[in-house]
């Protein structure tokens, strides 16, 4: 048996009923068996020297059958080279969603490059493996209804789980600056497998693609990516280790194979308890979205108590910072001041440490009242596709630093708070037209 796995036997008894049910609710809601058997998902044979945003595969015309996808959108799914944080060469999954007929500029159709927020952090939890695509129409599905052509990265060990010498692909779980590499090298992998993309695009992302879209913001000013117009970060990723508990400590677990593999010398036990050891093995190898896996770990003590003080969490969550570094073209930032699961006193000192420091930052902060996570996707969406739109047309932004806030037509218990649905297909004849 493998080194740090749990027996069957055990496993099953340590996971609650129902978490077991949901597991198996989850695997619904796969487009197919695992992406350990479906071969699309195989990286290429000699293709671990390619350079970042090469197109190592491409499925022109994705059987759309298996999705939950809106009538008259086409699917595509590209593999493509990227790079890690210390600059590993990793191949990566994405999908490309079509609307029926895209916006175009004179160079080709217009791109938005979609960041996901948290699915999970195994092969498994890829959103292209998911009948919804994971986030439907609280993003990529309006903005391909809105004649965009989205190109979405799982990002790297979503999806692909092995180089094509079979090591094994981490997720670097909200390793921002990994994941702007998936954002960035994904649009140069679609335009090489589909020349009618125009060159320009812009950049949105939600909660962990919040903080992957400002990191683009930042790697545009030491990288500039050619065609590149902006991104919005909606419920971004900033700094967690100034979150609250118990989100700190979610998050925290859930980064800690990343921080492993960038600093091999690092040791779980030095911050984990006993429990938060085993909690670790079993979360990895029951390969769960992270909604499941919170069942699996809200329980216990998972971290010993001076775990942020550990040396290498402090240096890790130094280089992944969204915040107080320098960006290019314009960011569009949007948080919901009822967010459980981020704070929004945490990104809102984020954007004013760039303010300071970069005073002519190209920065726009909006808060939504009342709102929550997802909901500040939905009840913002006029605004960043205004916003993405504007970016096409090359306008100029409203201001440098300013700070929004929307207003709320009806009153604020009025509206619906939370997503309290999933998109599933259907499964007899009478349930479709």
């Amino acid at each position: 048996m493998p080194a740090n796995t749990i027996p069957q036997s055990q496993m099953e008894a340590s996971v609650p009923a129902i978490t077991q049910q949901a597991l198996q609710w989850e695997k619904d809601q796969w487009t197919s068996g695992s992406v350990f058997e479906d071969s699309f998902y195989t990286a290429p044979s000699n293709s671990s020297n390619a350079a970042p945003g090469t197109l190592l595969k491409v499925e022109q015309t994705t059987n759309t059958s298996c999705y939950a996808l809106p009538p008259a959108t086409a699917l595509s799914r590209i593999i493509y080279q990227s790079q890690t944080l210390n600059g590993t060469l990793v191949p990566v999954s994405a999908y490309i969603l079509w609307p029926f007929s895209p916006r175009a500029s004179s160079d080709g159709y217009q791109v938005v490059a979609w960041s996901h927020g948290t699915s999970g952090i195994g092969p498994d939890t890829a959103p292209s493996h998911q009948i919804n695509l994971w986030q439907h129409y609280l993003g990529p599905f309006n903005l391909a209804l809105q004649g965009y052509v989205v190109v979405a990265t799982d990002y790297a060990g979503l999806g692909v789980s092995k180089t094509d010498s079979g090591e094994p692909i981490v997720h670097e779980y909200l390793t921002s600056p990994s994941q702007a590499n998936d954002v960035f090298y994904s649009v140069q992998a679609a335009r090489e497998a589909f020349p009618e993309l125009g060159k320009q695009f812009v950049v949105i992302g939600h909660s962990q693609g919040g903080g992957s879209a400002w990191a683009a913001a930042q790697r545009q000013a030491i990288k500039p990516a050619d065609g590149y117009l902006g991104a919005v970060a909606v419920s971004p990723v900033t700094s967690v280790l100034k979150e609250e508990e118990p989100i700190r400590s979610f998050l925290g677990f859930g980064m800690l194979s990343a921080i492993t593999a960038y600093f091999p010398e690092f040791n779980l036990s030095d911050v984990l308890t006993t429990e938060g050891l085993e909690r670790h093995t079993l979360v990895k190898q029951l390969d769960a979205t992270a909604t499941t896996s919170l069942t699996v770990i809200s329980d216990v003590a998972l971290f010993q108590s001076n775990w942020t003080q550990n040396p290498y969490i402090q240096r890790y969550q130094t280089l992944v910072l969204n915040g107080g570094k320098a960006i290019a073209k314009p960011l569009l930032v949007i948080h919901g001041e009822a967010d459980p699961n981020l704070n929004i006193t945490v990104t809102a000192a984020a954007v004013e440490e760039t303010v300071q420091k970069f005073p002519d930052a190209p920065l726009e902060f909006i808060r939504v009242p009342g709102v929550t996570h997802n909901a500040a996707l939905t009840s913002s969406q006029r605004v960043w596709m205004d916003w993405i739109s504007d970016r096409f047309a090359g306008k100029a932004t409203c201001s440098t630093g300013g700070e929004m806030e929307t207003k709320a037509a009806r009153p604020l218990d009025a509206y619906q708070p939370e997503l309290n649905w999933y998109l599933s297909l259907a499964t007899a004849f009478y349930q479709t037209p």
